[in-house]
C-alpha cells in the first residue's frame, strides 16, 4: 500500500481463546494488539494491493487495537455482530447487513475496541490508494471511487448498494480450494469494485449550499483548532459549527494554508512541544498530557517523528 499496511496475510482457526498478538494478523512495526479471540481470521492478497479479508471471532476479553493505517479504500460487510474504530478521534460503527466504505487520503492512527463477550463476522476488500489510482487510470467506469478517498477519512454506510453486500457474502461462503478458490477471490473483489464504482457514479450530488470566503472560512477553522490542541474536534464537527460541509472545509483549509487541518494539528503540537520542553518547567509526561496523549510513549514517538530526536534530547 502507500505506506506499510499493517495486515498481513494470514489464516488462522481458534478452538481456545489465544493471544491475538501472535496469531500474525498484523505487523508489529504498525499495530499493538490486546486481547485474545476464538474462531477464525483469512487474508489474503488477491491482487498486489488489493487483500481480502474475512472472520468469525469471537472476544472473550476486551479488544483493543492500535494501529496506523495507511491511504487506502477499505470495504466491509459486517455478517453478524458488531464492530467499530476511532480514526483521529472519530468514532465509526459498523451496523449488520449494511455494507461500509472507510476512506483514508492518508496515512491516520486508528484504535479499534470492543467489549468482552462481543462477537464479528464480517468479510471485506482492504484496497491501497496507489493501486485503486492506477485502475481509475485504466478503467474510467471506476474513477468515481477516487471520491472515496477525499481529503482525509471518509466512512459511510451503503444501505441503497446491496450488490456490494452480496459480493462479499459470497467471497465469505466460497464453495472451493486451491486455483479455483484464488480465481473466485479475485473476480469477486474486482467485482465488488465495479459495483461500488458504479453506485458512487449514480449518487446525485445535492444543490450547493451558499458559500463563504474560503479566506475567512480557513481562519475560522484555524482559529478554533488553536484553542482547542489538546482536545480538538473532528473535522464533521469543525463543519457543522461552521456551518459547511467537511469537503467544503477541508480544500479550503488545504487551500489557503497548504496543509490539510491534521498536519496543521500535528504541527502545531509538536511546535508547543519543544516550547514547552525549552522551558525545562514540565517533565515530559506532563507535557503529553497537556497536549492531549493518554499515553506519553506515544507522545515521544510523534515528538522524535516530528523533530528526529526524543523529547528528552530538546
Amino acid at each position: 500500500m502507500n505506506s506499510p499496511n499493517p495486515y498481513l496475510d494470514t489464516h488462522f482457526s481458534f478452538d481456545s481463546p489465544s493471544s491475538l498478538a501472535q496469531a500474525g494478523v498484523f505487523d508489529r512495526r504498525t499495530a499493538q494488539v490486546m486481547g485474545s479471540a476464538v474462531g477464525h481470521y483469512h487474508a489474503h492478497t488477491v491482487r498486489e494491493h488489493l487483500q481480502y479479508f474475512d472472520c468469525d471471532l469471537q472476544f472473550p476479553e476486551p479488544l483493543r487495537i492500535e494501529k496506523v493505517l495507511p491511504g487506502s479504500l477499505c470495504i466491509v460487510q459486517v455478517l453478524d455482530g458488531q464492530w467499530q474504530h476511532r480514526i483521529e478521534g472519530r468514532l465509526n460503527q459498523y451496523e449488520a447487513g449494511t455494507p461500509h466504505v472507510l476512506g483514508l487520503s492518508e496515512s491516520m492512527q486508528a484504535v479499534d475496541t470492543l467489549a468482552p463477550g462481543s462477537h464479528a463476522r464480517m468479510a471485506g476488500l482492504r484496497v491501497a490508494g496507489r493501486y485503486l489510482r492506477e485502475l481509475a487510470e485504466e478503467d474510467p467506469n471506476l474513477r468515481p471511487l477516487l471520491a472515496l478517498l477525499g481529503d482525509g477519512m471518509r466512512f459511510s454506510a451503503l444501505p441503497a448498494c446491496p450488490a456490494v453486500g452480496r459480493l462479499l457474502e459470497q467471497l465469505y461462503h466460497c464453495p472451493y480450494h486451491g486455483a479455483l478458490k484464488r480465481l473466485h477471490q479475485e473476480s469477486l473483489s474486482l467485482a465488488v469494485l465495479v459495483e461500488l464504482g458504479a453506485h458512487v457514479a449514480g449518487r446525485v450530488a445535492p444543490p450547493d449550499a451558499p458559500q463563504r470566503g474560503q479566506q475567512d472560512l480557513a481562519h475560522e477553522a484555524r482559529r478554533l483548532l488553536d484553542e482547542h490542541l489538546a482536545d480538538p474536534p473532528t473535522v464533521l464537527e469543525l463543519a457543522r459549527q461552521l456551518g459547511v460541509g467537511e469537503t467544503t472545509l477541508r480544500r479550503a483549509f488545504a487551500k489557503v494554508f497548504g496543509q490539510s487541518m491534521l498536519q496543521y494539528l500535528r504541527q502545531q503540537r509538536m511546535e508547543l512541544a519543544r516550547t514547552l520542553l525549552l522551558q525545562r518547567k514540565w517533565q515530559v509526561a506532563q507535557i503529553a498530557y497537556r497536549l492531549g496523549y493518554a499515553n506519553p510513549a506515544n507522545f515521544s514517538n510523534a515528538y522524535k517523528a516530528y523533530h528526529g530526536h526524543p523529547p528528552g534530547m530538546a
